[in-house]
């Protein structure tokens, strides 16, 4: 096991090394026009990776089984992130959603980030003490689902489509893991599906962006009109939508096998919007080309892996559980970024774990990682052994 964290740990620290030399590149023109200072962004990264760091030194040493053994304390950090995901949806309004808590000056919280982590643990500490209960619909099933539900809830609320998702998948991985009945997932998940999809009906953003993915007949099925959208005789709310996912693909495309060379983007100038942070992965794509691409999808591949791996060798259901949770919850992200950026899916604002520009996404995955190491490092601890009931015999 000392081999597998050692990989993890290398393929980790090749990720943040590839993250910040990335964003050296892609924030450098967004930061002159919005800061007057090219390396604002690889500065507060710095920053926030240090804060990430502690994190996930903290919980690497926090024993996980505390989690358990101290009910009261997941209880309450719960209930401290439901509040904060509920208090943002009273903070101002940015890019039409209510994601964020500024802090002080400009650090801002994004609640959402943090509930993707808690959702993990919170569910893995029920499953575990719920033991064979979790078979049951209404003793098992029903209040695992409450406790991924309310912060999927929440989070679609926002509205973040994104986090719900992520959210609703890792608890799902959990569900599944932790032994409940298929019919019972299927049941109550296709009941989340049902309303998360009637609120993506109403919402005109989200559903200029499926608009924009789909084809143009798919999307007139879907009574989606440019003309009842955005008015004025300006850009349409689709080709708004759109246009993000056009630069992107420009950007892969243009950078080919080579890649135009490291700095030299040109969607990075204002044609591709978000370029240091959802769509990162396509700057580094134009510049670096396909050996970057591919070399990226191998890391993340040996990170899969080395968490499938301390997961499956975890020494109690508890740590399984979290491992496989934290696994997949940034595989999920990867996924996802990877795949809207490529145009396999709809636009929708996640960013690519450690290469994106954020505070809280990076903090995020840095205790993804910290709880990955906590698991292993137990895996061949030496156990306590029973003491003998037997007297001694002496000749």
């Amino acid at each position: 096991m000392r081999r597998t964290l050692t990989i993890l740990g290398i393929t980790v620290l090749m990720l943040l090394a590839v993250g910040f030399t990335l964003l050296a590149s892609a924030g450098e023109a967004m930061g002159l026009r919005l800061h007057n200072s090219a390396t604002y962004f690889v500065t507060h990264q710095a920053v926030w990776l240090g804060v990430a760091t502690l994190f996930m030194l903290a919980a690497a040493i926090f024993d996980y089984h505390n989690w358990r053994r101290y009910s009261t304390l997941t209880i309450v950090v719960y209930c401290v992130i439901v509040l904060l995901m509920i208090a943002v949806l009273f903070a101002p309004e940015t890019k039409g959603s209510h994601r964020w808590l500024r802090l002080f000056g400009p650090v801002r919280l994004q609640p959402s980030e943090l509930a993707k982590i808690f959702v993990v643990i919170a569910c893995g500490v029920f499953l575990d003490w719920s033991g064979w209960r979790i078979e049951k619909f209404w003793k098992g099933a029903v209040p695992a689902v409450m406790l991924v539900g309310v912060l999927m809830g929440l989070a679609v609320v926002e509205p973040d489509f994104g986090a719900t998702m992520v959210i609703g998948l890792a608890g799902g991985v959990l569900f599944l893991v932790g032994g409940m009945k298929f019919v019972h997932m299927l049941l109550m998940g296709g009941a989340g599906a049902v309303g998360i999809v009637t609120l993506l009906i109403f919402n005109k953003n989200r559903m200029s962006r499926i608009a924009a993915w789909l084809p143009d007949w798919m999307s007139s099925m879907l009574g989606v009109q440019p003309d009842a959208l955005l008015a004025g005789g300006k850009a349409t709310a689709i080709d708004s939508a759109a246009h993000q996912l056009n630069q992107a693909l420009v950007a892969i495309s243009r950078g080919g096998v080579p890649g135009v060379g490291f700095t030299k983007s040109m969607q990075k100038q204002y044609y591709l919007p978000e370029a240091h942070t959802d769509f990162i992965f396509a700057i580094g794509a134009e510049e670096l080309g396909y050996f970057f691409s591919i070399g990226l999808l191998v890391l993340f591949t040996v990170f899969f892996v080395c968490g499938i791996r301390i997961a499956l060798r975890a020494p109690d259901r508890l740590g399984r559980l979290l491992a496989f949770g934290m696994t997949f919850l940034v595989f999920f992200q990867v996924l996802f970024n990877i795949g809207v950026v490529t145009g396999c899916l709809p636009t929708k604002g996640l960013a690519l774990p450690f290469i994106s520009y954020g505070g809280t996404n990076l903090m995020t995955a840095m205790i993804a990682v910290g709880i990955l190491f906590n698991v292993g490092r137990q895996i061949e601890l030496p156990k306590a052994r029973p003491r003998s009931t037997i007297s001694p015999v002496f000749s």
